[in-house]
């Protein structure tokens, strides 16, 4: 393979010290000798093979000080262009200033400043820039205002595992991507094991290498076993070797000791030092059982199907989910506040009301369940129109009356009797949705739980309504249904039996 990552490594080694002791020459890693070849790979025209790349690793590994060289090469070295414009992003200010971007500025002042000096570097203005010409080395953030339409030319997205819709993650990454797109430049990712369902950019990243995408280059150093907490200290201490095989500087025993933690939560641990994605024990459905789900078409016009709805006013979502009898589930509408809407923003509440009219207009709907909490006043008005016995309230916050749809739910997805299209914004709901248990139990001796946001902006409106589409529809699959009349149906009419004999319509 053709690669300029040996220029670059070479360069690295010569020019900057090594980041845990500035005194001594920098020594590159195995993987991050790796990373450099195939991040630098060229094609048969000379042209870089990768637009974008991602390195996901263990906690500790090298991740950071890795990005913050990669970041002076872009800025000072060999793959540097003319103009260079190199950006640090992260979520926050603390974040920014606290990791790769703090650790460029230390390499670059390290020893009385000579790198800064040799490179013709301009560190003293709490950005960095090139003495005599145009460039810049900068911090941004999500929060720093709109970055649209900057020339830059190769970014840094820091803790990406971090990045969601509800903290602007995912607006900054599609902008960076405009950006280094238009001047032909680069991204590099840097992330700890996602959690699978947060929708995350890191979990995007992933599926997007996954199914292909050209240009994406994905690195992970993940466990050949999936690690589990009854496992056995030597089990994880084999797998804590593989993660961290390339990292000297790390202290294996160390590690182990912070999993066993009792105060360390499993999936915490999983991901940050074992690099295996984990969802939290207390999920609706795990991930990946949801993804395996994933094999209906569209629900065909006409069926009879179950309805879910939850609303919001202006923080939380607002879904509308159609199920049915089969457990074939499908996302019908969903309204998400965006971080940049203003204050006074509200759910457009005339959209809601031509979607459930679409709804009823295209399905032969038989339910629909209705979490109450600042809609009543639509939902009695949905039942005068479309009938009192089909449109019923069901208040998510009600142990009793929610909890058994919950538990229906849970079972059905266990046994597989539910499926979907593989919607992400349905998926990244499920995964966010968390289970909280009730006081007592079910009418069958089950444990009943409602369920609740994983965390702040952890949106779960499309889960709790497909949970609401789901009994909707098992309710009416043990309901009995009509006799169907036989009779032949006669038409007077002209459209389906021809003209009469006479030639009258």
């Amino acid at each position: 393979m053709n690669t300029r990552g040996l220029d670059v490594a070479r360069w690295l080694m010569a020019t900057l010290p090594s980041p845990s002791d500035t005194s001594q020459d920098l020594i590159l890693t195995e993987d991050q000798m790796d990373f450099l070849v195939d991040f630098y790979a060229i094609d048969s025209a000379g042209a870089l093979v990768y637009r974008r790349g991602a390195w996901e690793g263990s906690k500790g590994i090298g991740k950071s000080p890795f990005g913050a060289m990669v970041c002076l090469a872009e800025f000072a070295g060999p793959t540097a262009p003319e103009t260079p414009l190199v950006q640090v992003a992260a979520l926050s200010e603390d974040q920014a200033d606290s990791t790769v971007y703090s650790l460029v500025f230390e390499l670059v002042r390290a020893n009385d400043r000579r790198v800064a000096q040799r490179l013709g570097i301009d560190d003293g203005r709490g950005r960095l820039f090139l003495n005599g010409r145009p460039g810049k080395l900068e911090a941004i953030t999500a929060k720093a205002g709109s970055h649209e339409g900057e020339r830059t030319t190769f970014a840094l997205l820091d803790q990406t595992d971090l990045w969601t819709r509800a903290n602007g993650g995912q607006a900054l990454a599609r902008t960076i991507r405009r950006n280094v797109g238009k001047t032909g430049g680069r991204s590099l990712e840097l992330a700890n094991a996602p959690e699978p369902g947060l929708g995350s950019v890191a979990e995007v990243t992933e599926a997007d290498y996954r199914a292909g995408r050209p240009g994406i280059l994905f690195v992970a150093r993940r466990p050949l076993t999936i690690p589990d907490a009854s496992m056995t200290d030597a089990e994880l201490a084999a797998i804590i070797a593989s993660v961290y095989g390339t990292a000297p500087w790390v202290d294996q025993a160390r590690i182990l000791a912070e999993i066993r933690d009792p105060a360390t939560p499993w999936n915490e641990a999983a991901r940050f030092f074992l690099n295996a994605p984990a969802a939290a024990a207390d999920v609706l459905v795990d991930p990946p059982a949801w993804a395996a789900l994933g094999t209906a078409g569209p629900i065909p016009d006409g069926a009879r199907v179950g309805v879910g709805f939850d609303g919001s006013m202006n923080h939380d979502g607002t879904a509308l989910v159609v199920c049915d009898l089969e457990g074939h589930t499908e996302l019908a509408l969903l309204i998400e506040r965006d971080p940049n809407d203003p204050p006074e923003w509200t759910v457009p509440r005339a959209l809601v009301n031509d979607t459930v009219a679409a709804l009823f207009a295209r399905f032969d709907v038989g339910r629909m369940e209705c979490d109450p909490y600042k809609w009543r006043d639509e939902i009695e008005e949905w039942g005068r129109l479309y009938g009192e016995a089909v449109v019923l309230s069901q208040p998510t916050n009600s142990i009793r009356r929610f909890g058994p749809a919950v538990d229906r739910f849970r079972a059905a997805i266990a046994a597989g009797r539910v499926s979907h299209r593989g919607d992400r914004d349905l998926a990244r709901h499920m995964g966010n949705a968390r289970l909280v248990r009730g006081p007592g139990r079910g009418a069958e001796g089950h444990q009943l739980y409602t369920l609740e946001k994983a965390g702040p902006g952890r949106l779960i409106d499309a889960a709790v309504a497909a949970t609401l589409a789901y009994e909707a529809a098992a309710t009416l699959r043990e309901a009995p249904q009509p006799e169907k009349d036989w009779r032949p149906m006669v038409h007077w009419g002209g459209s389906l039996l021809g003209p009469s004999p006479g030639g009258e319509t």
